[in-house]
């Protein structure tokens, strides 16, 4: 190509135009998977999802565009129906950008093919030798000669056709309890200072204490979380269960806490309780469907100043689950070793 004979000189050149392959190996992986979304609005869109609603000038420096380019982007955004704009409570005079619910569905349920599309991308990667631009060479192959797209390919069937396994606490998964757990409390609440302690050395605070923490795996990616945390005698409170933004919708949450019931009863406890907010309504029919029974709110001496909700389980009142029509990986419990 004529750009390789112009070495140094075309790095720029070399890297937009492996940047707008990257774009298009991205949105055949997304048309794969049947999800609408273009490449080019991730950045927007993730943010979003992740850390909630934002103006537009907070999520400009965050992902290191313009102003200009993120409003118009916004703009189509909004006629298209992922993003609607509302007036931020605190200032009029601002505008807050958010997802739309159906823009928060499809979201939900693209993790695996974001995995697919970053382990495809790092095995191209790591397959570049040399200096810089013989690197640029081996990549700008691997996207020309089609590998890197049969790469994303290969790694989506392989993530979806994988079991969820449930593995009990692991010191190299700490921080992924720590990842998991921040995300969603940033997103819809705050981290307050006994989040930021446990969080911080789970060992210490759960596992040493006599509790467990549970892991949810998909395909060897740390997707799930969640925490049985000892408060006295035969008293246990479930807390910090969390699934990946991207993750949603496979059935994670649900195996987390049947596995964490489980894990309970294994114990021999007698009272198994949670705090939680009336923000978070899907996460609370999960646990109504499970056997958690709303009690007065808040818990005498509950820890959380979010908590507007007080749930102990009381499995003889365990809701019928109805069928569901979805296919859903596999569980695999792996067992204490």
């Amino acid at each position: 190509m004529f750009l390789h004979s112009q070495a140094e000189l075309a790095i720029a050149s070399r890297f937009k135009a492996i940047s707008e392959s990257l774009y298009a190996a991205a949105n055949a992986a997304y048309r794969a998977a049947g999800a609408d979304i273009d490449a080019h609005w991730f950045p927007v869109l993730r943010y979003l999802h992740v850390k909630g609603p934002a103006t537009v000038t907070e999520i400009a420096a965050e992902i290191g565009q313009t102003h200009p380019a993120v409003s118009q982007l916004a703009a189509k955004l909004r006629k298209s129906g992922w993003l609607t704009r509302r007036a931020d409570k605190t200032d009029a005079r601002r505008g807050m950008l958010e997802l739309t619910a159906e823009a928060e569905r499809k979201l939900d349920r693209l993790g695996p093919v974001w995995c697919a599309i970053r382990r495809g991308a790092r095995a191209a990667a790591l397959r570049g030798r040399g200096s810089l631009l013989d690197a640029l060479t081996g990549f700008e192959h691997d996207i020309a000669s089609g590998r890197l797209a049969a790469d994303i390919a290969r790694e989506r069937d392989r993530v979806l056709g994988a079991a969820i396994e449930v593995h009990p606490f692991r010191d190299e998964w700490a921080p992924h309890f720590d990842r998991i757990n921040t995300e969603w409390l940033e997103r819809w609440f705050v981290v307050e200072s006994v989040d930021r302690e446990t969080l911080s050395n789970p060992k210490k605070h759960i596992i040493d204490r006599g509790g467990s923490i549970l892991f949810a795996v998909l395909d060897g990616e740390v997707i799930g979380t969640c925490a049985l945390i000892k408060e006295a005698p035969g008293v246990y409170e479930l807390s910090k269960m969390a699934v990946e933004t991207g993750f949603r919708g496979l059935g994670a949450g649900r195996r987390l806490l049947e596995a964490t019931i489980a894990e309970f009863e294994r114990l021999g406890g007698t009272t198994l309780f949670l705090e939680s907010s009336k923000r978070l309504g899907p996460a609370l029919r999960l646990y109504e469907s499970a056997g958690f029974v709303h009690h007065a709110a808040p818990r005498p001496g509950s820890h959380y100043a979010r908590a507007d909700v007080y749930m102990v389980y009381e499995p003889q009142k365990k809701a019928v689950r109805a069928p569901s029509r979805a296919k859903e990986p596999a569980l695999r419990v792996v067992e204490r070793g």
